[in-house]
């Protein structure tokens, strides 16, 4: 009997919140911030190359969006300049309508889009020939744009390079025809060095063209030296590409085949520059994720634009991967 009634009071009690959360709710209304549509800048400069700058617009995330409106936003008729302190210069548009056929894959290189958008989309990026401006060591190079009545600055430099000491394949011991991209790099003594990794494999598939089109980032491509200032030191990155691969066994994902010649593009990066990547690529990567918290990415573009105006010291070294390089 006690424990009759001990039953039918965890019941009642039971029964008595039940009613009490229901009886208490009430509807709730949420404020949705008004959207203003921003400016957004993707512009690089980087060792021996021109300017890039692809300019664009924010989207409304609570809007419905699709490729016609995510690339319909981008813009064709602002005014650009370019100042290294001495020299000006004019930014010209290069559209996707200007490249011709069969050069795609160059074309995605520069607006960094799959190639099959190339055709479809009417994309404009803003750059120059005026080699006074190809990106120069120790440069520091200035955009101001001009786009209806508003005016936008930046500034970035691009620092000297550090290069990579060694790089090297690593077998897994699981996989033994797969492994790892690994490097040592020694940090120089100053605080604040930066990285920006990239990768191409320089192989050829069935039909003889490039199975690479571009260099692939994989997916957090950028380190500082906040804990390994002024040191040497190993780390590895993942063959990006394989994710990009529905044909990949997911066992296999992030690996390099024994065998891969790959060409490893390593960029030194100022902080800015670092500051913008590092949580744009945190935001990427964990956006999906009910539990990550929100990230506000940095802008380095005055006058209320969004964006990157970064600069990129870049070198290049080549991986063979073989058990000989290990």
């Amino acid at each position: 009997m006690e424990f009759f009634f001990l039953t039918y009071r965890l019941r009642l009690l039971i029964c008595i919140q039940i009613i009490l959360f229901t009886s208490c709710q009430k509807e709730v209304k949420i404020d949705i911030p008004s959207y203003e549509n921003k400016l957004v800048v993707e512009g690089r400069i980087e060792t021996g190359l021109p300017p890039i700058i692809l300019l664009g617009t924010s989207k409304d995330i609570f809007s419905m969006n699709s490729l016609d409106t995510i690339f319909g936003s981008y813009i064709t008729d602002a005014v650009i300049t370019i100042s290294d302190g001495t020299n000006f210069d004019t930014l010209q548009t290069i559209c996707t309508d200007d490249i011709p056929k069969g050069y795609e894959d160059l074309g995605a290189i520069l607006f960094g889009i799959p190639s099959i958008y190339i055709s479809k989309f009417h994309l404009c990026a803003y750059s120059t020939l005026n080699t006074t401006f190809f990106g120069k060591v120790g440069g520091k190079y200035t955009i101001t744009i001009h786009y209806k009545g508003k005016k936008y600055t930046s500034t970035t430099s691009i620092p000297e390079p550090v290069y990579l000491d060694t790089i090297f394949w690593k077998k897994e011991k699981t996989l033994p025809n797969y492994g790892l991209a690994y490097a040592s790099i020694t940090d120089p003594i100053e605080k604040g060095n930066a990285y920006f990794w990239e990768a191409l494999r320089i192989k050829t598939g069935n039909d003889g063209s490039n199975v690479d089109k571009r260099f692939y980032k994989p997916r957090n491509p950028v380190f500082d030296d906040q804990f390994i200032n002024g040191i040497k030191f190993n780390f590895w990155y993942e063959n990006p590409r394989t994710y990009y691969d529905e044909n990949i066994s997911d066992k296999y994902r992030g690996f390099y085949l024994r065998g891969d010649t790959v060409t490893i593009k390593f960029s030194t990066i100022n902080q800015v520059t670092f500051n913008f990547l590092q949580k744009k690529y945190t935001q990427i990567n964990t956006g999906g994720s009910p539990f990550s918290s929100p990230i506000n990415v940095p802008s380095n573009i005055s006058g209320g634009a969004l964006g990157l105006w970064g600069g990129y010291s870049t070198t290049y070294s080549t991986l063979i991967c073989d058990d000989k390089n290990q």
